[in-house]
């Protein structure tokens, strides 16, 4: 019997990215790793120690036997090659794999991002965002047409390695790369859907469900500051009926340059826990996600897997997971953003979309199970059945 591909499995890709101590990529990536090792398949985990490691990962290798590999100390490249190994594996593109050789690379490209979203420059200026990243977003806006064709430049050099496989999350992704990757087509690229992330989470007794649910409010283009915008003044007209918003991703107001009229009806948590980030999406009365760009959009499916109702953007993957589940609006519309929430005044259109929340759930969750074991199977270059 043939010896079973070793994989090398990229965690680093799972540790903090611009500021974020935790995404969905890495979230992605975590899952991923769960059922490899589930499944008992054959890995070594590289992961970075100069950077925070979620400790569950690292406490699942040592339980599980699973080789841990510091790649700050020798690099991805040596443990390919004194290893042995058949498959690098990365949860997202990084640029160690440009440079990887010698083995299999396979990616998962969740989304097209830096080509596909431009910078929002009028709400740009409103985020306080690190002097690095203000940089960086100011050279976009000086010169758009350069930071684009470098960025497509980067994506097409990497999409061409003639050792790379890649699959996609989401049909709108799959779209996305043949639209500015053509080529690609002929790759006959895989779309499996991103893994459920709240399966094994289990919340407490609901104490309150009077809040807005609004999170990762530190990145510009989750679009939140729109959100608060239109909630800041829905509670100046007295239309709010004594509800609070909850926002996680900021500590407070301060993030923003913007002025809150009503700064008690808000409640900044900042970075919070998987389990307490569940807790909320269980008690909030309403999740809103006006996002500019997404892969494929977890947070919609957390806050519908317990009958929350859900307005958001229609932009990009989000309305191919919600499907008729959400009521979607304009997400450059501070007035339309007003509109949905009004909306949700009537208790007739309110119930019916807690009801679709968990049918959606249901539905998405069915096929989440299936496509993450093919997922497994097409890392390792199995037959998918």
């Amino acid at each position: 019997m043939d010896r079973e591909k070793l994989v090398l499995y990229n965690l680093a890709a799972t540790q903090p990215v611009s500021g974020s101590m935790r995404h969905g990529g890495g979230i992605y990536g975590e899952i991923v790793l769960r059922k490899i090792i589930e499944l008992r398949r054959n890995v070594i985990v590289a992961y970075d120690s100069r950077h925070w490691l979620n400790p569950e990962m690292k406490a699942l290798c040592e339980n599980n036997s699973v080789e841990l590999v510091d790649i700050s100390q020798c690099g991805f490249q040596s443990v390919i090659d004194s290893r042995g190994i058949d498959i690098f594996y990365s949860p997202q593109p990084l640029d160690e794999l440009y440079r990887s050789e010698n083995c299999e690379l396979v990616v998962t490209i969740h989304d097209l991002r830096p080509i596909e979203l431009p910078l929002d420059r009028k709400m740009f200026w409103r985020y306080k965002m690190q002097f690095s990243m203000q940089l960086k977003n100011l050279l976009e806006i000086l010169s758009p047409s350069f930071i684009r064709r470098h960025r497509y430049r980067k994506n097409e050099n990497f999409i061409r390695k003639p050792n790379l496989r890649f699959a996609v999350v989401s049909n709108h992704s799959l779209g996305s790369v043949n639209l500015f990757f053509p080529e690609s087509a002929d790759k006959d690229i895989p779309v499996f859907y991103s893994p459920s992330t709240s399966l094994d989470l289990v919340p407490g007794r609901k104490e309150e469900c009077d809040f807005f649910l609004l999170v990762s409010a530190n990145r510009w283009e989750k679009n939140c500051l729109r959100a608060i915008m239109a909630l800041d003044q829905l509670c100046s007209e007295g239309r709010l009926a004594g509800k609070r918003v909850v926002v996680t991703g900021v500590r407070s107001a301060d993030y923003f340059r913007y002025r809150i009229k009503n700064p008690g009806i808000f409640d900044f948590r900042g970075y919070v826990s998987d389990e307490e980030l569940n807790q909320l999406y269980h008690d909030a009365y309403c999740f809103i996600y006006p996002s500019l760009n997404e892969g494929f959009g977890y947070p919609p499916l957390e806050a519908m897997r317990y009958g929350v109702p859900v307005l958001a953007s229609p932009f990009s993957s989000i309305s191919e997971v919600c499907g008729d589940a959400a009521l979607y609006f304009n997400p450059f519309s501070i007035d339309e953003i007003k509109i949905r929430i009004i909306q949700l005044e009537n208790t007739a259109l309110y119930e019916r979309h807690k009801a679709k929340s968990v049918e959606r759930y249901k539905y998405i969750t069915v096929r989440q199970k299936v496509d993450l074991e093919r997922f497994v199977r097409f890392i390792y270059n199995d037959p998918l059945q």
